[in-house]
């Protein structure tokens, strides 16, 4: 039979081994931790340099494409040395249709912005109004109310 001592001693040994269990079993978790933590660390680090990265062919595609558009812009107009007034109605058109500006439009083509202005605001005029509507003389006072 234990004696009671014995079965304190028991007891103590029992707490000391489970407390030694729980110290090596928190130390590991500790360990585990701050490894996940550099992990973490790494990959946003690397995850920032990627978004950089992507970030600068995202502005050299951008400028590639942007001069491109331009080329195909001037290529894609007819000559502005015509004389007749619907090639370059047709000029102007198609490079407001492309998202040109009215600036950029009167400067590739060598007209004063006004023309540009009154070209595109009689083609607005037409295109919003129906043909039953279109005399010549509305189309006139329009011209007017512009000026």
């Amino acid at each position: 039979m234990i004696s009671w001592n014995g079965f304190l001693g028991c007891v103590g040994v029992a707490v000391l081994m489970s407390a030694g269990g729980s110290l090596l079993l928190h130390k590991l978790w500790q360990r585990r931790f701050l490894a996940l933590k550099q992990e973490m660390k790494q990959f946003s680090e690397d995850l920032m340099q990627m978004a950089e990265l992507q970030s600068d062919i995202y502005r050299q595609v951008s400028r590639h494409l942007n001069d491109i558009e331009g080329k195909v812009l001037d290529l894609s107009v007819p000559a502005s040395d015509g004389a007749h007034p619907l090639e370059r109605r047709h000029q102007v058109l198609t490079l407001a249709r492309k998202g040109v500006g009215v600036d950029e439009i009167a400067h590739r083509l060598g007209m004063p912005k006004g023309e540009v202005d009154l070209i595109l605001s009689l083609h607005n005029f037409v295109k919003a109004t129906p043909p039953a509507q279109r005399s010549q003389g509305a189309v006139k006072e329009y011209a007017r109310a512009l000026s």
